[in-house]
């Protein structure tokens, strides 16, 4: 097991280090210049939204297959290692979207798939372990107490960079804000159309060099010897580790009734949040809000985290967690079905609450799973809080999908091209507050159950 206390100075040093290293790597790993135009860069550079869609899909899928065989193998070889790896992975996936040409072809659909398994691949990588690391740093220093501050302070901070990346991400969108800024520097200094594009992915291809560096800081806290560097231990042994971890974190999961119910719970209000918060920058398109205002909308956003991470903090000292199930689930329901109607401008008001959803339901499942679970399963275990999440996002996606393609076949406006792709997404929002509708009761009927038995 991990010391409680670390009396050797350079040991918490670095222990420390490791903890403004969680919050760095956060951050960069997830100021990602192009959220604020997410699904408008994919269009642009020739998807259609169906393979928009499809793309989600396997991102989700890939996340889903990867994500507790990454959480286990954090446990066994280093949450170092799998860090490492999900820069590196994340450089790739930059690399990609830089370099590919634009214009719809089978290579563009070929290399924006190839695109999206790694940026899955980095994303099940980095889940789990980079928390697990940290909050074993704090246990061998003896302070778990101060996992909610660091928590806390982590979401203040990466809901800065976000205020950053938004606003930054949004206006190096706009080709006539950065062509004239440009000229008034270099007179007749301008950027093709593609180059805009592409400016986003290329400062956040600059963001995941700096995560790499983050990542090669970090150290191990003190363990026990992984059981793959076991003295005499056979191959077949090594190679089936993993699975035994994950079979032992699977059952002790499954015998924790509560950490199980979390998991679901972050799953159903997660999914749906983060699905139409994918969709975002098409629906403020739709309600006749200008480009060049998305990534001031997302930074209005990301500063609610601020506020949210103090309002979490608040709830998991104060509520009980049934009861904080309770309001975030009324919360995201109101603006779910706010968003059905479509309201110009205004309508803004109701996209808060699933941006504000995902990271309360980020904060509050980590200090509740973090705080049951022990050290030797701590990355698997939250590992699975990331493939049910993930999972989540697939199945919804997944839906969402087979509902546009349905909604176009069944289609008798005779609209075309931008008119009927707005037309049919206005008439998919009302399945997003039915689809958590159903999730909700399903959770509190098996949550009855679970607590009968």
């Amino acid at each position: 097991m991990i010391s409680q206390t670390t009396p050797d100075p350079i040991l918490e040093a670095r222990l420390k280090g490791n903890l403004t290293r969680f919050v760095y790597f956060r951050l960069f790993y997830n100021a990602r210049f192009y959220y604020p135009i997410f699904t408008i860069l994919f269009l642009d550079y020739g998807l259609t939204l169906e393979q928009f869609a499809i793309l989600n899909l396997v991102w989700a899928l890939t996340i889903v297959l990867a994500e507790v065989p990454s959480g286990a193998l954090a446990d066994i070889i280093g949450r170092k290692r799998l860090l490492v790896t999900a820069a590196v992975l994340m450089v790739v996936e930059m690399l990609l979207l830089v370099l590919v040409p634009m214009g719809a072809s089978p290579l563009l659909f070929s290399v924006f798939l190839l695109n999206r398994i790694c940026s899955g691949l980095s994303e099940a990588a980095a889940s789990g372990a980079d928390e697990a690391l940290a909050y074993d740093s704090l246990k061998a220093m003896g302070r778990e107490s101060e996992w909610s501050g660091l928590l806390e302070r982590t979401t203040t901070t990466v809901s800065v960079g976000f205020f950053v990346t938004m606003i930054s991400g949004a206006l190096l969108y706009d080709a006539a804000l950065v062509n004239g800024v440009l000229g008034w520097v270099v007179s007749d200094l301008t950027l093709s159309t593609e180059t805009i594009v592409r400016l986003p992915v290329i400062f956040t291809l600059c963001n995941a060099c700096i995560v790499l560096g983050i990542a090669l800081g970090f150290r191990e806290p003190p363990t026990t010897v992984a059981v793959t560097q076991e003295p005499g231990l056979t191959l077949w042994r090594r190679l089936l580790s993993p699975f035994r971890q994950i079979l032992n974190a699977a059952r002790w999961t499954l015998g924790h009734r509560f950490v199980l119910l979390v998991i679901l719970a972050a799953l159903a209000l997660d999914s749906v949040a983060r699905q139409f918060v994918v969709l975002a920058s098409e629906y403020y398109r739709i309600i006749d809000i200008p480009v060049a205002w998305f990534g001031f909308i997302g930074a209005a956003m990301s500063l609610l985290g601020i506020l949210n991470a103090k309002l979490s903090r608040y709830m998991v000292s104060s509520q009980a967690p049934v009861n904080n199930f309770l309001w975030l689930s009324a919360a995201l329901l109101v603006g779910l079905v706010g968003i059905t109607l479509v309201l110009p401008l205004f309508g803004v008001v109701f996209a808060v609450a699933a941006f504000s959803i995902l990271g309360m339901v980020s904060y509050q499942s980590s200090y509740y799973i973090n705080k049951e679970v022990d050290s030797a399963h701590r990355a698997t275990v939250l590992s699975f809080r990331g493939l049910a999440l993930n999972l989540g996002l697939g199945l919804a996606s997944l839906f969402y999908t087979g509902l546009i393609a349905t909604l176009k076949a069944t289609d008798t406006s005779g609209l075309a091209g931008d008119a009927l792709r707005e037309t049919v997404f206005t008439r998919a929002l009302p399945a997003f507050p039915i689809y958590f509708l159903v999730l909700f009761v399903l959770l509190m009927a098996l949550g009855r159950r679970y607590w009968r038995a």
